[in-house]
C-alpha cells in the first residue's frame, strides 16, 4: 500500500516521515511532494492508496487538490492537515469526501488513528471492488433455479421428484437432512441505489457461504427476495458453535456492508419439506418486531421482558393539539424504548397502535383546518408509512417524522399573516393559471373553508374575490401599456371566453376594455401636450 505526503514545507514532510512506524501499518511505499503539481506527476507514474495533505499551499491549495484527486482518482482515501481550525476548511473537506480533518501539529497517535481509518476505508473499498467482479463473473444461477423452484413450489413435492430434477440439473444434494437460514436486511445505513444494493447482497451471500461453510457441508444460497437470503446447509457443527457462527457472522455484515439484519434458523428437515420450512422462518420474521442483529431459532423462546404499558392517546393528543414538541418526542422515545423490551408484542398490535395514531395525528390536524392526505403524501411519508409494521424501530421513525411534520405545519399556520402573503403572492404568481379555492387551498394543505376564512379575516376579501381583482388589475395593465389585442390578454388572466372576460373587466372598471384602453391613450396624449406646452 502507498501513501503520499503533500506538504509546501520539507521540514513538515519529513517530521511526518519520522513520526510513523510505517511498517506495522504495512505501508510499503511513502511518497513525498512539496506541491499539488509535483503531487500530480506522482499520481500519473503509480498509484496512491491513501494521501496526507496540508490545505495551506502557494498556486494550489490542498483542497482544490483534492477535488482533483476526487475525480480523477475515487479510489484514493484522503486527509487534510492544517494550522487553522477553519469551520469553512473542514466544512469543504467533509464535501469533498477527506476521511478526515487533523490540526497541525499532530500527536503522532492521532495521526497513526487517522492513517488506520483511513487504511481501513481502502480495504472496504478494494473488498467491494473484488466482490462487485466476482458477482460479475460468477453468478451461481443454476443452483439458485434449482432451489428457487422448490421453495415455490414449482417442482412437485415428492422426495422422488425433487431428487430426479436435481440430477437432470447436476446438481449435488445431500442424503440426510437439511437446515434452512433465513437472513433478512433490515435497512442499510447507507443510501444506495439498486444496482450497489444488489452488490451489497451479493457480498453478504457470499460472507455467508463462508460462515456455512464452517458450520457443515453448504448446498446452495439464493436471493429469495430484495434484502433475504436464504441457504441450505447441512449443519454438521454443535448448535452452540452455529449461534456463535451466525453472531459473528451479524457482526460483520454490520461492520463491513453497513446494515442491520436478523438471521432465523429453521429445524432440519428433509429436502421435500423445505417449502413448509420456509413459511414457518416467514412467519417467525414476520413476528420478530422487536429484535435486531440477532439470531433467532424457530421454536425457541425469544420474548422475555416487560408487560406492555400502552400510551394514554388522549394526552398525546392533546400534547400536539398544544404543540409541546419536546415532551411529546421525549414520550414518543420513552414508550418505544420500553416496547422493545416488552413480552408478546405482535404484528397486529403494531398494526393497532398505527391506526390510534393516525386517528390522533388526522384528528388535530383536521381541527385545525390541515388536510393530512396532502400533508403527507411525500415520498418519505409514503416510505415510511409503508414499513411502519415492519418493527419497532420502524414504527417510531414514523411516528416521529408523523408528529414532527404536523407539528412543523401547525406551527407555520400559527403566523396566519404569513400564511396569508404566501396565498396572495401565489395567487399574483399564477394569474394565468386555472385557479379556484381548491387549488390554491391544496398547495398550502389547508382545507378550502379554512383557507378562505383566514384569508377574508385578514384581507376583507374571499380568495375568489381578490383572485379577481388581481386579474383584472393585470389586464388593465395590459391595457395600458400594450398593444395586444384584447384576446390575447383575456388569455393572459386565465379567461377563454372573451365576452365573460369583457363583462368582468366592465364591472370592475365602468367601461369595457376597448374604451378603458382607448381612455387610457387620450390621457396620455393629454399629459404629453401639456408637459410640452409647459416647456
Amino acid at each position: 500500500m502507498n501513501l503520499l505526503i503533500v506538504d509546501d514545507e520539507p521540514l513538515a514532510v519529513r517530521s511526518v516521515v519520522n513520526a510513523i512506524d510505517w511498517s506495522r501499518l504495512h505501508i510499503d511505499s511513502v511518497l513525498e511532494a512539496n506541491s499539488a503539481s509535483q503531487a500530480k506527476e506522482l499520481f500519473a507514474r503509480e498509484p496512491i492508496d491513501i494521501m496526507l495533505c496540508d490545505i495551506e499551499m502557494p498556486k494550489e491549495s490542498g483542497l482544490k487538490l483534492l477535488a482533483w484527486v476526487r475525480e480523477q482518482y475515487p479510489a484514493t482515501a484522503p486527509l487534510l492537515l492544517t494550522c487553522h481550525a477553519d469551520f469553512q476548511f473542514a466544512q469543504e473537506a467533509i464535501k469533498l469526501g477527506s476521511v478526515d480533518y487533523l490540526l497541525k501539529p499532530i500527536p503522532p497517535d492521532e495521526l497513526e488513528a487517522a492513517i488506520r481509518k483511513a487504511i481501513n476505508l481502502v480495504h472496504t473499498q478494494k473488498e467491494m471492488k473484488r466482490q462487485r467482479e466476482t458477482w460479475v463473473k460468477h453468478h451461481p444461477l443454476f443452483i439458485e433455479r434449482f432451489w428457487m423452484d422448490v421453495l415455490k413450489r414449482e417442482i412437485p413435492g415428492s422426495p422422488e421428484a425433487i431428487a430426479q430434477t436435481a440430477r437432470e440439473r447436476n446438481i449435488h444434494l445431500p442424503e440426510g437432512q437439511i437446515t434452512l437460514i433465513r437472513v433478512q436486511v433490515h435497512r442499510w445505513s447507507k443510501s444506495l441505489s439498486m444496482r450497489d444494493e444488489k452488490i451489497m447482497e451479493y457480498a453478504l451471500a457470499n460472507a455467508l457461504g463462508e460462515t456455512c461453510g464452517k458450520l457443515g457441508a453448504s448446498f446452495g444460497i439464493v436471493t429469495a427476495e430484495r434484502g433475504c437470503l436464504l441457504a441450505m446447509i447441512e449443519v454438521k457443527a454443535e448448535w452452540r458453535s452455529v449461534r456463535a457462527e451466525l453472531e459473528a457472522y451479524i457482526a460483520d455484515c454490520r461492520r463491513f456492508f453497513y446494515c442491520d439484519l436478523s438471521v432465523y434458523v429453521g429445524e432440519p428437515t428433509r429436502i421435500h419439506e423445505i417449502p413448509e420450512m420456509n413459511d414457518r422462518l416467514a412467519t417467525l420474521m414476520l413476528d420478530n418486531i422487536a429484535s435486531e442483529n440477532q439470531v433467532l431459532f424457530l421454536g425457541a423462546s425469544h420474548r422475555k421482558g416487560s408487560t406492555i404499558d400502552w400510551p394514554d392517546m388522549k394526552i398525546w393528543q392533546f400534547m400536539l393539539r398544544d404543540g409541546a414538541r419536546s415532551a411529546l418526542l421525549e414520550e414518543v422515545e420513552d414508550f418505544f424504548r420500553r416496547l422493545r423490551q416488552a413480552s408478546g408484542l405482535s404484528v397486529m398490535m403494531l398494526h393497532q397502535f398505527y391506526q390510534d395514531m393516525l386517528q390522533v395525528v388526522y384528528t388535530v390536524l383536521n381541527e385545525k383546518g390541515i388536510r393530512a392526505h396532502q400533508l403527507f403524501q411525500d415520498k418519505v411519508s409514503i416510505e415510511l408509512a409503508d414499513h411502519a409494521v415492519r418493527s419497532v424501530y420502524d414504527m417510531w421513525q414514523w411516528t416521529s417524522h408523523l408528529i414532527g411534520k404536523a407539528l412543523d405545519y401547525q406551527e407555520e399556520i400559527k403566523a396566519h399573516e404569513s400564511v396569508v402573503e404566501k396565498v396572495k403572492q401565489f395567487i399574483v404568481d399564477h394569474l394565468g393559471e386555472e385557479l379556484n379555492r381548491e387549488s390554491i387551498a391544496s398547495r398550502f394543505f389547508l382545507h378550502p373553508d379554512y383557507l378562505n376564512r383566514l384569508f377574508k379575516r385578514e384581507t376583507g376579501l374571499s380568495m375568489t374575490e381578490y383572485l379577481l381583482i388581481e386579474r383584472m388589475r393585470m389586464a388593465a395593465e395590459l391595457l395600458r401599456k400594450t398593444d395586444m389585442p384584447v384576446t390575447d390578454i383575456a388569455l393572459q388572466v386565465s379567461y377563454s371566453n372573451v365576452s365573460h372576460f369583457a363583462k368582468l373587466f366592465k364591472k370592475q372598471f365602468g367601461v369595457n376594455p376597448n374604451e378603458y384602453r382607448q381612455a387610457a391613450r387620450e390621457s396620455r396624449k393629454c399629459i404629453a401636450s401639456k408637459s410640452k406646452s409647459e416647456r
